[in-house]
């Protein structure tokens, strides 16, 4: 008996670190979820955007579960096959939405220049 609680406290203490066990990496799932959600949101606003994000949860759903296939099978690939060799991330490429109105950076670039300034 005290060996199978052993045994279980220690697949559950296991399966615990493996979810931190590789969060750094490329995160390719959910970046390449987060850049379709973006493209699709610059189409059409409010099916997208409020309906999809904000009332039926899908986006934010699907987001979750590419999060979990990125910490479970893309990072932990390419953090030990290609990025501890060479000390380098691997770095994820968006591509623009095609969209006339555009936002870059997070906002504060401004606020962060006065700043640097005084």
């Amino acid at each position: 008996m005290k060996t199978k609680k052993f045994l279980t406290a220690g697949l559950l203490l296991g399966g615990l670190l493996s979810f931190s066990a590789c969060n750094s990496g490329p995160n390719r799932l959910s970046r390449n979820w987060d850049e379709y959600v973006n493209q699709k949101y610059s189409q059409d606003s409010w099916i997208h955007g409020a309906l999809l994000q904000d009332i039926l949860p899908v986006y934010p759903i699907v987001g979750f579960a590419m999060g979990i296939g990125d910490i479970l099978a893309v990072n932990p690939y390419y953090f030990w096959t290609k990025d501890v060799q060479d000390r380098k991330g691997t770095s994820y490429t968006y591509e623009q939405p095609g969209n006339d109105k555009t936002v870059s950076g997070w906002g504060g670039e401004d606020h962060v220049e006065e700043m640097m300034e005084e």
